[in-house]
């Protein structure tokens, strides 16, 4: 039988260790520790605190120089399997195939998902406001002669040394789309203008053709009466 707060060694052996009740009104943290000055920093155990929301107690894991979690590689089932209400990291960094992860979560590697959310500020609708200073295509042309790239987006090698943020981009991205819109609108203007003139201008040319024509056959009846 295995007793509150002791572990029994019985042969075939238990693996069985008992602690206070989680409901008993205690609040100290049981559990398994090694030995040091402050033991809870090298152990499992059941946190202090009542058992009672909003905190209730947990199951925690500590060592202060890492925790290693090798579930092996050779079977079906040799991987961790997390369960519950998922996974929660509230400090550090996450790295997958990294040991030196940089970011909240580093990646060397690839990432398949069929959906990414990418949170973003001061969204280019400002492009369309009345006081924006829309770049003429003659400035953005000398832009690409000088620097071999269209103005406000990272050059080649910066892309390679830093790599790209995904909201930043697609905001510089959608920037252009919206200015090269607002190019393609005034273009269209200029073309709208410009086949009406030749319209004009075609009537033009037809009427002086059927004036002309009336002027030669005028000539023509004229040396005929001589």
């Amino acid at each position: 039988m295995v007793k509150r707060g002791q572990f029994e060694a019985v042969y075939p052996p238990s693996a069985k260790i008992s602690f206070n009740d989680v409901n008993d009104g205690s609040d100290g943290a049981d559990g398994i520790t090694w030995f040091s000055s402050n033991a809870l920093n090298y152990g499992i155990y059941r946190t202090p605190g009542p058992w009672i929301s909003p905190t209730y107690q947990q199951l925690k894991f500590q060592w202060d120089t890492g925790i290693i979690i090798n579930p092996g590689i050779h079977y079906q089932n040799s991987y961790v399997d997390i369960q519950g209400g998922g996974l929660r990291v509230t400090s550090g960094n996450v790295g997958i195939g990294t040991t030196t992860p940089g970011e909240k979560l580093s990646v060397n590697g690839n990432i398949r998902s069929k959906e990414v959310k990418v949170e973003a500020e001061n969204w280019p609708d400002y492009v369309f406001m009345p006081n924006y200073q829309l770049p003429t295509l003659t400035q953005i042309e000398e832009q690409i002669k000088l620097k071999g790239h269209l103005p406000d987006m990272p050059s080649a090698k910066d892309v390679e040394l830093n790599g790209i943020a995904l909201g930043e981009m697609n905001k510089l991205l959608l920037k252009k789309v919206e200015e090269l819109t607002l190019h393609l609108i005034s273009q269209n203007k200029t073309i709208t203008t410009l086949n009406s003139e030749n319209e004009l201008l075609k009537m033009q040319h037809k009427q002086n053709e059927s004036q002309i024509s009336e002027i030669i056959n005028r000539i023509k009846n004229l040396e005929k009466n001589q």
